[in-house]
């Protein structure tokens, strides 16, 4: 089942009927940013990385071996063009919108990913993201041999220990390492992923209404995703949005089979269906 949507018109929801290579990571980080910038050029700012590409291509030229070009790309990205991590406000919305990130040279991981993967991917390198948890990271995949790289550590290279370090960080205990942690991921899911980053940051500023239109895409993007229909219900309901809400419920409980929470849900369903009778 097709998840809810605002209207057949919108711009993503159009994009996202494109298939696999189709979908563009840039365009579709610039789409969503279209939600709180509506007047934002997409155009614009895909040219502003190809500029990029180009005048890099033009420093580092031809014939440089895979590591020469992650250490080019490196250096022009974060020591001449000053892009990095934004520690002192870590929670911005800015930083998750690819738009505030290319002007500002401003984000957190999976923006300042994004950007990396873009680039670096314009000069040949073949670059994918890899959702390890609490920290998006990119994989350069050689003939021979893989590299993870870290863009909000500006290209640090990644190894074994520097897994388990960062785990530890974002579980606050020793986590055993696994091997779906370093699993690529499509451009679906990092749009996914940039989605709940700004759903939740939304969310905690009491900006429902864009909390909404984030929750609303991820269902477009991942529609068998059961957890982010019940989310969203709670998002429905949070903007007065009572049958949208019974109807993300609804779908949640078809998707998850017998959640632990289902009598929860249910007893969700009955009191908003009790107000909505109330208002008819």
């Amino acid at each position: 089942m097709r998840a809810m949507k605002t209207t057949n018109s919108d711009d993503f929801f159009q994009f996202l009927k494109l298939e696999g290579d189709q979908i563009q990571l840039a365009e579709g980080a610039l789409l969503i940013a279209k939600d709180v910038y509506p007047e934002l050029d997409i155009d614009f700012y895909l040219q502003q990385l190809d500029q990029m590409a180009a005048e890099l291509q033009a420093q580092i030229g031809e014939g440089l071996d895979s590591s020469e070009q992650i250490n080019s790309l490196n250096h022009y990205l974060f020591a001449e063009q000053g892009f990095k991590g934004n520690r002192d406000d870590y929670y911005d919305h800015r930083n998750s919108y690819l738009n505030e990130v290319l002007e500002r040279k401003l984000g957190i991981p999976i923006t300042l990913s994004i950007v990396y993967i873009e680039v670096g991917k314009r000069i040949g390198l073949p670059l994918v993201g890899i959702g390890f948890p609490g920290h998006f990271l990119v994989k350069h995949k050689g003939q021979y041999l893989d590299v993870f790289i870290d863009p909000f550590e500006e290209g640090q290279l990644l190894s074994e220990e520097t897994f388990s370090e960062r785990l530890e960080q974002s579980y606050g205990q020793p986590v055993p390492m696994q091997p779906q942690f370093l699993l690529e991921v499509t451009n679906k899911q990092i749009l996914a992923r940039m989605l709940r980053n700004l759903k939740q940051i939304h969310y905690r500023q009491g900006e429902y209404g864009k909390a909404v239109k984030a929750g609303e895409k991820i269902t477009w993007l991942e529609p068998e995703s059961a957890q982010d229909h019940r989310d969203l219900g709670y998002l429905y309901y949070q903007v007065n949005s009572y049958g949208q809400s019974v109807s993300a419920f609804k779908e949640y409980l078809r998707l998850a089979n017998d959640p632990p929470d289902r009598e929860d849900i249910v007893k969700n369903i009955r009191i908003i269906m009790k107000q909505l009778a109330m208002l008819n």
